[in-house]
């Protein structure tokens, strides 16, 4: 069985927008194997990612879109997600 070849390192940045729309969704752009190692997501992966979450991102057009949706939402929001707890009775 061949050895496993490294990942090869994305060539380009990801577009600004894309890595906006993917910070709002909670979707990671990059990860640390190891703490002197930063490995940075391709595009494709992090469309994929969204995708899964039901994001629109076929196009920059689209991107956009879903951008200014997404941040709309979180703006209009009256309260973030919230737990309450009751002690007693």
């Amino acid at each position: 069985m061949p050895a496993a070849q490294p990942a090869e390192p994305p060539t380009e940045d990801l577009p600004e927008d894309l890595t906006r729309l993917a910070a709002l969704h909670g979707v990671a752009t990059s990860y640390r194997p190891s703490p002197d190692r930063t490995v940075r997501a391709s595009a494709t992966a992090v469309t994929l990612a969204l995708a899964a979450l039901g994001v629109d991102t076929g196009s920059p057009g689209a991107v956009r879109a879903a951008l200014t949706a997404r941040e709309t939402e979180l703006r209009e929001r009256l309260l973030p997600p919230t737990v309450v707890r009751w002690d007693g009775g």
